[in-house]
């Protein structure tokens, strides 16, 4: 063999890289993840909609904003308009994401916060 490369060898090599090149995550830099947060809390309206976007985040991370992402497409293309905080959350659930949101019941009787069974 001679000292010059083989100009196939070195096609094929660039078609290699090439490919593993395609196959890395892409991740485009002006999606970010805050830019996606700030973006779907404009769609969602409500006022459990800050604390339903927040703890989708923090329990399913990457997967809640690929949903996030996914809707803010909707919306982009027209599909869908506003969200109320309680479609979010029905949305959330229908594709698996539990996201339990703190829930209290209260009795007010002439202004005086009773306890249910209370003493």
């Amino acid at each position: 063999m001679s000292g010059d490369k083989d100009p196939e060898l070195e096609l094929i090599r660039l078609r290699k890289l090439m490919n593993l090149m395609a196959q890395q995550p892409k991740k485009s830099p002006k999606e970010k993840p805050m830019d996606v947060v700030n973006e779907i809390k404009a769609i969602v309206k409500g006022e459990r909609a800050n604390e339903i976007i927040d703890k989708a985040i923090e329990m399913y991370g990457e997967t809640a904003l690929s949903v996030f992402r996914q809707l803010i497409k909707l919306r982009r293309g027209g599909a869908i308009g506003e969200l109320t905080d309680g479609e979010l959350y029905s949305i959330l659930e229908n594709v698996g994401l539990h996201v339990p949101i703190e829930t209290r019941v209260r009795i007010v009787r002439h202004g005086k916060e009773e306890k249910i069974g209370g003493d």
